[in-house]
């Protein structure tokens, strides 16, 4: 960049020499400052352009005009040769300008129409003009190339010795013609981008743009008013009006890169603005239209599967490639997978810092988002959960309280009462009495058996001294459906989780002697991968999960699980039995 930079400066100076000491027009001084003024301008522009990403080959494009400037500015020598480059270099430049503001602001041509008008002008060029440059005696005046407009220097290329008549007569009409026609065709097809363009897109292209259909309709004037006066001071100002309309759209080229500067700054505060109330997709896609200023702005999301699918704002699927078409798309990754497209106006393309800058505020909305809704219902589920855990302790004590009361307490009081009758009757028939001690006796054994059952129910001591499996096989001799166990590689854990996976199957068991019609036999499956894993199936007749509303007992076997960090999965159908399936990790 230096290295251009240098050269931009030696070719500025050469600019401004030469026309310093032309003998053409009454103010050298002042013409040379202002040829110095048409190629410095692109030049420096261009390499600031070229600096950016999105501009770097429209920028080496826009040097590139400022250097074939100070070209045409030999145009300004008295010698015939230089002159006559000059001339020469004016007509490839001129419409080497098509092409750079026709490929604005990317550098490349994308459009058909596009293509059509420069292939027109190179053919105009080669046809039109460069003949002259071997068979005519002498080039048009005056040009925005030359200060000279009368007794200029005669042509050095020439290479016949007289000027055929159709060079002089039919030629520069036709050229003439079809310049201004081409570049009438230019001047409305940039008119009609700045037309049909949105606020962002007129932001940034509006003030070249508009300078660049100002010069071409200004350069379809002047060669009018050349064919009808060539000698009028009107086409000479007019001339230098196309010249120094170089500069002026290099520097509309700045004030638009300015202006977009200030644009996407402002645009990302206020976007960043907007969403900080964590909003959800619908309320992202307005509130980035409203920031680009793109109210066609769409957004697509990432929907993981197998497949995975792109949905819109309201979860339909999309066809983004159908939804791209003639827009841009910008995909935004979480990690290495999609998480979202942004379709969009087509003058961000070139835009990718920008875009993703605001796609990734987005992002970080839309995550926030679903957290927030995750932690809502991670609450509502926690509280929900403790409401549950509340009743079913409740529950579970009233059933204590009843088998207290129907139990061992009715038990107590009767041989209480016996304990009386068997004092009176000691004295009155000891041999009554001592027949009343010994059913009193065997009584105390069938209480004591009652409370060790209520006791064993509340929390097993086998569970504490022995572990899970051990306290399964206990209760699976006790139940009256025959159980089938299977442990694999289970030792002792945190009483937390021995207690909830044994209660989990406790109750699993239970549901199956309450509810598991033509069951036979109950399996219980223990074993350990890294993780605590159990089942309880049966090979009972089922039912339809569908149609069935799970019962108190599930959920509070699913409560249970989850205080521990595991997860409690229900698999049941018609005919096919029914399993209880749980996981928990182990602590760290």
């Amino acid at each position: 960049m230096a290295i251009a930079g240098a050269v931009g400066l030696a070719l500025t100076a050469l600019t401004a020499v030469v026309t310093a000491r032309s003998s053409f027009g009454a103010n050298p001084g002042l013409a040379a400052a202002a040829r110095a003024t048409i190629v410095a301008v692109p030049i420096a522009v261009g390499l600031y352009a070229a600096t950016w990403r999105p501009y770097r080959r429209f920028g080496w494009m826009l040097a590139g005009i400022g250097a074939g400037w100070s070209v045409t500015s030999l145009a300004e020598s008295s010698s015939s040769v230089a002159y006559s480059t000059g001339r020469v270099a004016g007509w490839i430049v001129e419409f080497a300008f098509v092409a750079v503001i026709l490929s604005f602001p990317t550098g490349r041509l994308t459009g058909r129409w596009d293509r059509a008008l420069v292939t027109a002008a190179a053919i105009i060029v080669v046809a039109g003009y460069m003949p002259t440059a071997f068979l005519a005696d002498g080039y048009p005046t005056p040009a925005p190339w030359t200060s000279c407009d009368a007794h200029c220097p005669s042509n050095a290329f020439q290479v016949v010795s007289d000027e055929p008549r159709f060079v002089a007569h039919g030629l520069p009409a036709t050229r003439e013609v079809l310049t201004a026609l081409v570049f009438l065709g230019v001047a409305a097809l940039l008119a009609g981008r700045i037309r049909a363009t949105t606020r962002l897109t007129r932001l940034m292209l509006g003030p070249v743009l508009a300078v660049a259909v100002v010069r071409l309709i200004v350069y379809v004037a002047a060669l009018a008013l050349r064919a009808a006066d060539a000698a009028s001071p009107v086409v000479q100002a007019m001339a230098w009006t196309i010249a120094l309309l170089v500069p002026v759209m290099a520097m509309a080229f700045l004030v638009g890169v300015l202006r977009w500067q200030l644009f996407s700054a402002a645009s990302l505060q206020q976007l960043a603005g907007a969403l900080h109330e964590h909003p959800d997709a619908q309320r992202v896609r307005n509130a980035l239209a409203a920031t680009i200023g793109d109210p066609w702005l769409d957004l697509a999301f990432w929907k993981r599967g197998t497949p995975g699918e792109w949905v819109d704002t309201s979860g339909h699927p999309i066809d983004l490639a159908l939804a791209g078409q003639g827009r841009g798309v910008t995909t935004i990754d979480d990690g290495d997978a999609p998480m979202a497209a942004i379709i969009h106006d087509p003058a961000l393309e070139e835009q990718q810092e920008f875009i993703q800058a605001a796609g990734n505020y987005a992002a970080i909305a839309l995550h926030n988002h679903q957290l927030v809704a995750r932690v809502r219902a991670s609450l509502q589920e926690v509280q929900e959960s403790r409401t549950r855990i509340v009743a079913s302790a409740d529950a579970e004590r009233r059933r204590i309280e009843r088998d207290l009361h129907d139990g061992a307490q009715q038990r107590l009081v009767a041989l209480r009462i016996k304990l009386e009758l068997a004092g009176e009757l000691l004295t009155e028939d000891p041999r009554r009495g001592r027949e009343l001690l010994r059913e009193i006796g065997d009584e105390t054994v069938e209480a004591l058996e009652d409370v060790r059952a209520l006791a064993h129910g509340v929390y097993p001591a086998l569970l504490t001294q022995r572990g899970l499996g051990e306290a399964l096989r206990d209760a699976a001799l006790r139940s009256p459906i025959p159980v089938r166990m299977i442990s694999n590689g289970v030792g002792r854990y945190a009483p937390e989780v021995e207690s909830a996976v044994y209660f989990c199957c406790m109750e699993a068991m239970q549901n199956t002697v309450k509810h598991g019609l033509g069951a036979t036999t109950i399996a219980i499956g223990l074993h350990d991968d890294g993780q605590l894993h159990f089942e309880v199936a049966d090979d009972g007749t089922g039912f339809d999960p569908a149609t069935t509303e799970p019962g108190a007992g599930l959920a509070n076997m699913r409560d249970r699980l989850e205080a521990v960090g595991g997860e409690l999965e229900f698999q049941s159908k018609l005919g096919g039995g029914t399993r209880v399936i749980g996981a928990v990790p182990k602590p760290r």
